[in-house]
């Protein structure tokens, strides 16, 4: 009751707020899925309040506030879900740490033990002064990296949800400075604070364009940690990040390439063999044919992650699950493909295949937008693997159904 008061209060000083634009809007979402023979219901309300003002040239203020609540199954016991030859060695005291509420896992706002399912939190809020020579914007704010779709090698703050990878991401605490060089080369510099300097995030990007394409090299340093899910310690990482990516179009399609290498210097805790340096790249490319038929496809590898599924353990599937690793898998392709149906009814269907161990997630979805400013979503997840594949049918079907009305 507490949490609303508060929310009341903020909305009722933001109407007389002179100079203050606020907009927003308001996502329930429903979702079912089918695990061995049950059929189980998770739903979830989500109200978010976008503010925003430039008082002049050099100054502009954003935030964004969101109170969520979720409803239905919202315990669940990861191991369930996992192959028998992963958990079968788990003492069964040790069981219970692998319960999570709905609110710990699901993107964009997840994962975190200690999440609960209720909540109200500024997403960002962040100030940007324009200099002469440089932009600085202090606060929680948005970061971006990369040109892949679905994954992104160089992107050290965000993990997206494969079933869902164009949902909004988080913000982040973190000054960052937008210098331009020229008309064509802009240095983007960005520090994330932590508890100490040398755990905090470090970055230097170069952006430029050559001819029809764009592209940046990028330099970083980050503390990162991975826990043993066997006995639940902790490992500890200094990891240093070379990459960069390109964009732009060749012979009528969209292409694109993201890639980085990983060192990583092991610091403290339990050391684990499977943690070693390691390359990620992204290859994709898309084509609208005159029919308006949309065409996506993209190619992921992370030599971090085991080749063949009889080496998948359970450690890397809750580095996984836990957005600790990026993918299961060593070596995935996706491949979008949309159309518009109607002016306002778009269909689509995601295929998302694991190439390591041979087995294929379908993602079909449907956008229409009902009215102005109202808009539904609903897509499906159908597991076409054998067990204890990346895309395993333990796993469970289901889907989603989402509406948005903005104001």
């Amino acid at each position: 009751m507490k949490k609303i008061i508060y929310f009341l209060l903020i909305h009722s000083s933001i109407v007389f707020c002179q100079g203050l634009e606020w907009s927003g809007y308001f996502e329930p979402q429903m979702t079912g899925m089918k695990i061995s023979d049950k059929f189980y219901q998770i739903s979830s309300n989500k109200l978010r309040l976008d503010l925003g003002a430039q008082p002049s040239d050099n100054v502009e203020f954003g935030a964004n506030l969101i109170y969520m609540t979720y409803h239905g199954k919202t315990e669940w016991n990861i191991l369930d879900y996992l192959p028998d030859n992963v958990t079968k060695d788990i003492p069964p005291a040790m069981k219970s740490a692998f319960v999570f509420t709905y609110g710990d896992l699901v993107a964009p706002y997840g994962p975190s033990f200690h999440a609960r399912p209720d909540r109200i939190f500024l997403d960002n809020a962040y100030i940007k002064l324009t200099f002469p020579r440089f932009d600085l914007t202090i606060g929680k704010q948005q970061i971006s990296m990369g040109t892949g779709y679905t994954w992104n090698p160089t992107d050290l703050f965000n993990s997206k949800d494969v079933l869902d990878p164009t949902y909004e991401q988080p913000g982040h605490n973190a000054v960052r400075f937008d210098i331009p060089l020229n008309n064509s080369y802009t240095l983007v510099s960005i520090y994330a604070p932590e508890d100490e300097w040398n755990n905090s995030v470090k970055l230097v990007k170069l952006k430029g364009r050559v001819k029809h394409f764009d592209f940046s090299l990028l330099s970083a340093q980050r503390y990162w940690t991975f826990t043993d899910y066997t006995y639940f310690q902790a490992s500890e990482y200094d990891r240093k990040v070379l990459g960069g990516d390109l964009s732009g179009e060749l012979l009528g399609m969209g292409v694109w390439f993201e890639g980085a290498k990983n060192f990583l210097d092991y610091k403290s805790g339990l050391k684990n063999s499977q943690l070693e340096d390691f390359t990620e790249y992204v290859v994709g490319g898309d084509y609208t044919f005159e029919s308006q038929l949309y065409i996506m496809t993209e190619f992921y590898h992370n030599s971090l992650a085991p080749k063949d599924y009889k080496d998948y353990t359970l450690n890397t599937w809750m580095w996984m699950l836990n957005s600790e690793l990026k993918s299961l898998c060593q070596d995935q392709l996706t491949v979008f493909v949309q159309y518009p149906v109607t002016d306002l009814l778009n269909a689509g269907c995601s295929t998302l295949y694991s190439i390591s161990d041979n087995s294929t997630a379908l993602v079909p979805t449907l956008i229409y937008n009902v009215f102005e400013d109202v808009e539904i979503t609903a897509f499906g997840n159908f597991y076409l693997g054998k067990e204890g594949r990346c895309y395993s049918q333990n796993l469970g079907n289901g889907g989603l159904i989402r509406l948005r009305y903005y104001f």
